[in-house]
């Protein structure tokens, strides 16, 4: 099933700890980039978060955030941090001893000064309890890029069955395009000569035939559309291989318009060139 680059998810979940809110946004990007702002986190947590990240998303620009909410009867417990106080007061010490210098420390002046105070939480929030948010958040959006993937599916599969109609109405017009051609060569001829050349109207038409002969270009077309379809049907990240393919349809179209014998042949290379380039925009936004 195809995914969508684009999507959005938002998740709101209450622990002992408090509320996580979530939200998630996806756009379209050649690579996976991914934006992670959490509050609360550390280096090794967002590399956690990185590698749930790789089982849900393949490529697109991803903006994830995450905010706690503590509980309204939870307040941060003061504490002394008695290591630094402990070197203010050695340095305090120290340079009274070295310089001199006259004076103590007092409570006051060591509130103010840094780091001399811990701020810690009643109820930390655990890591764990992040993670779950966060992953609960790739999941939803996850979802949601299957579902606009799968609409996106649908629009490219309608274009594959008319490529093929329209290709099928090539291919049952040309003998048609051949007998016509053949009919002007006789009477063009005639007017030059008196009378048919039966001869040199065969050397004339084995050369045009040879010229418009498509039949290469057809059979790899139908090939290119088949191969498309099934690939649509694959797991993982299948953007690019559609974005190739639509590139080979593409070169395909254009050696069959240019062999076109005549103008019904011409009017339907154009309508397939103009749905395989609407093709290559939907594609451009899948995975």
């Amino acid at each position: 099933m195809l995914r969508s680059m684009t999507g959005f998810s938002k998740i709101e979940k209450e622990f002992e700890e408090g509320k996580i809110y979530g939200e998630a946004r996806s756009l379209n990007n050649r690579y996976l980039e991914l934006n992670i702002k959490v509050q609360k986190t550390d280096y090794l947590l967002e590399q956690r978060m990185r590698e749930i990240a790789k089982k849900y998303l393949k490529r697109g620009r991803v903006d994830v955030s995450l905010k706690w909410e503590r509980p309204e009867n939870s307040y941060p417990v003061l504490k002394i941090n008695e290591n630094t106080v402990s070197q203010y007061l050695s340095l305090a010490e120290k340079m009274r001893e070295k310089f001199g210098i006259r004076g103590t420390l007092t409570v006051e002046t060591l509130l103010s000064l840094k780091d001399t105070i811990l701020y810690e939480e009643q109820t930390p929030l655990q890591s764990e309890r992040l993670l779950e948010a966060f992953e609960e958040l790739l999941i939803g959006l996850d979802a949601d890029r299957r579902r606009e993937g799968k609409l996106i599916e649908e629009e490219l599969e309608k274009g594959l069955n008319k490529l093929e109609r329209m290709v099928e109405e090539i291919e049952s017009h040309l003998p048609l395009a051949i007998s016509d051609y053949e009919k002007r060569l006789k009477s063009k001829l005639s007017e030059f000569v008196g009378c048919v050349n039966e001869e040199r109207i065969l050397e004339e038409m084995v050369f045009y035939m040879e010229k418009c002969n498509m039949a290469e270009e057809i059979s790899r077309l139908r090939g290119h559309i088949e191969n498309f379809r099934n690939s649509m049907k694959g797991e993982g990240g299948v953007g690019r291989k559609l974005d190739f393919i639509i590139q080979e349809m593409i070169r395909e179209a254009n050696t069959i318009g240019s062999k076109s014998p005549d103008y019904y042949i011409s009017e339907r290379v154009i309508s397939i060139k103009v749905e395989i380039e609407k093709m290559r925009e939907q594609v451009q936004n899948v995975e």
